[in-house]
């Protein structure tokens, strides 16, 4: 009897060993795969004359810690046929006295609106700044993105080299020693492993589209005022006619964020759910995933072969993180254990939360109906 219980669990360990692995390959060749195709050619950046005019959109609400540091990366831009437009979308700090302090260097301050039934706020500034602006192309910019001189032109120069009509930007980070960087979320990590032509994601970050087809969405298309992730809704319209692109921006591009931790979990909160849209299904693979992960750290002190897994996820950690980090992407590797367990938290209070009612963002109440 107790012969078979050795062997019964030699073999669950195996198994266990084994479906790890699996896993662990699957992930390693969707990142590599991921990078091939979302890499940034180096392209010649194109003569100021054949630039179209762009306008860089922000909507902000309670920024006061990052709202300055954005607008002198966007006012330093050497684009040459560039206007700048902030609405400050009902701020309860000092946003709105910062934004206008930039007047001078040519930032347009728009000041919100009262929220209309049916929308949700950064939709609703999102639509009021589309419609504001008077550039060929709408930069959206997150107020945590930070951007270097060269940065819209060589956004712009990509998206005309391929014909888009709208591109993405997963950004890079390049911080020093905080703790938002060392403990940052998965949050671009499954924006790019989750990588698909046919079923495209996009980031809010940073995103490029042509204005013409921006405003007419909004207009024509009543799910956008709800929708919890506008520029992948946008993405997979425009996917259909091949007239969308998703990038991973490097050192070239200079396109990167800085994000507080407690941030970058309010967000997570706010979109895990909705990434697996809203099906407890896929709540719950991603779940067995993210355990399954972590199980190598447990029994390798009953079984030295999980080593292997460990090594794995080591290797792809490092992997990602040479892609995305700019620094200490040893340490962030190393780190890759209590970044999954943080994960599978956060996935479990999103779902939670959405389920229960009560998801907010940014001091509004969310709807379980608006979680697509």
């Amino acid at each position: 009897m107790a012969a078979c219980h050795d062997i019964m669990v030699v073999m669950i360990n195996e198994v266990l060993l084994v479906a790890v692995i699996a896993i662990d390959v699957i992930v390693l060749i969707r990142l590599l795969r991921a990078f091939r195709l979302l890499k940034m050619p180096d392209t010649e950046d194109l003569p100021a004359a054949d630039l179209p005019t762009v306008s860089v959109c922000i909507a902000a609400r309670n920024e006061t810690h990052a709202m300055t540091q954005c607008l002198e990366k966007v006012v330093a831009s050497d684009y040459p046929k560039l206007e700048v437009i902030v609405l400050d979308d009902g701020s309860r700090d000092d946003t709105s006295l910062l934004i206008k302090s930039f007047a001078h260097s040519g930032v347009r301050f728009i000041e919100g609106e009262e929220l209309p039934a049916g929308w949700l706020g950064k939709n609703y500034a999102q639509s009021i700044l589309a419609q504001q602006a008077s550039g060929s192309l709408v930069f959206f910019m997150d107020v945590d993105t930070l951007i270097e001189r060269h940065t819209i032109t060589r956004a712009v120069t990509y998206m005309l080299s391929k014909s888009a009509r709208m591109i993405s930007i997963v950004p890079m980070r390049d911080d020093g020693w905080h703790a938002s960087l060392l403990f940052a979320t998965m949050r671009h990590f499954w924006t790019v492993i989750r990588f698909s032509p046919g079923r495209p994601k996009a980031v809010a970050n940073a995103w490029l589209i042509d204005r013409g087809v921006l405003v007419e969405q909004f207009s024509q298309d009543a799910s956008l005022k709800r929708s919890m992730q506008v520029e992948t809704s946008l993405a997979s319209l425009l996917s259909r006619s091949n007239d969308f692109r998703l990038v991973v921006s490097n050192t070239r591009m200079g396109l990167r964020y800085e994000k507080r931790w407690s941030s970058q979990v309010e967000t997570s909160v706010r979109l895990l759910y909705p990434q697996r849209d809203k099906s407890i299904v896929k709540v719950v693979i991603s779940c067995f995933v993210l355990l399954a992960t972590l199980l190598p750290y447990i029994y390798v002190f009953f079984n030295h072969l999980f080593i292997v897994a460990i090594v794995l996820q080591f290797i792809i950690a490092l992997i990602y993180l040479s892609h995305m980090w700019t620094h200490f992407r040893f340490i962030g590797a190393l780190l890759a254990p209590y970044t999954i367990a943080q994960e599978f938290v956060l996935l479990c209070i999103s779902t939670y939360k959405y389920r229960a009612g009560s998801i907010t963002w940014k001091g509004r109440p969310i709807s379980n109906d608006d979680a697509h």
